[in-house]
């Protein structure tokens, strides 16, 4: 699974440079980027990992829309059932998520290029079920026994809040299509925990932990971009008309 993570950032990295490069040849042939509209994508990395484990089942959609022209509304909605099969514990936590914020693209774009380098934040939110299924008490002395301990454990309709900073890349390949990744640092703000028990993970936040209310995600994507609308350059027109006058 590490490898395939590893494959899909380079194969983002060089299509970004080869894309970048194709544009520059043709950069003078092409209007400005003034197209604002809406982009939507799904993550490849959650529907990998949907097909090679068999203890994990997920989707996540993606978005943004272009608000100005260095910022994005963007977000994310999924949902997650995850399995831990653990020597000491047996859980599964399924449920859904959302996360949304803001993306600034730090780069600088020739003229008709829309590729993002960009960082931004999220603040996340999701409701879930919580079950423990089995578990095994710790012991320094493993002279006896310590067979699994059937739970029947469970609460529904918990929600947990977190705050996240991520940064990525979306490049685009084809006329509207994007490729991209991104990775992101969260952190947990508030839980409820399930009664006699804590939760193990948290869809949408990843595994949970004890010694810290951090956690890490990763995301490779593909999206199309859908433009709406245009923006006129005034600072273009306004030369022009001085330059005529």
């Amino acid at each position: 699974m590490k490898k395939i993570v590893i494959y899909c950032c380079f194969i983002s990295f060089f299509a970004f440079a080869a894309n970048a490069q194709v544009q520059d040849t043709i950069v003078n042939n092409k209007r400005l980027n003034n197209t604002y509209g809406l982009r939507v994508g799904i993550d490849l990395n959650k529907l990998i990992t949907t097909a090679t484990n068999s203890n994990y089942k997920g989707f996540e959609i993606n978005a943004d829309y272009r608000l100005t022209k260095k910022w994005y509304l963007a977000g994310e909605l999924g949902n997650e059932n995850r399995t831990l099969a653990e020597d000491a514990i047996n859980s599964n936590t399924k449920g859904s998520f959302i996360r949304i914020g803001g993306d600034f693209n730090a780069y600088k774009n020739l003229i008709g290029m829309r590729n993002l380098i960009f960082t931004g934040f999220r603040y996340g939110f999701s409701t879930f079920d919580q079950r423990l299924n089995s578990f095994n008490i710790i012991q320094q002395d493993d002279f006896f026994s310590n067979p699994n301990r059937i739970s029947n454990l469970s609460s529904d309709g918990l929600t947990a809040h977190w705050v996240e900073f991520v940064t990525g890349i979306k490049a685009e390949v084809l006329n509207n299509f994007f490729i991209g990744f991104s990775v992101s640092v969260r952190r947990l703000v508030a839980e409820q925990k399930p009664e006699g028990f804590d939760n193990f993970f948290i869809p949408g936040f990843g595994r949970t932990n004890d010694a810290s209310e951090f956690a890490a995600g990763f995301s490779y994507f593909v999206s199309y971009y859908l433009p709406l609308y245009k923006k006129r350059n005034r600072k273009k027109e306004e030369k022009e008309g001085k330059t005529k006058s």
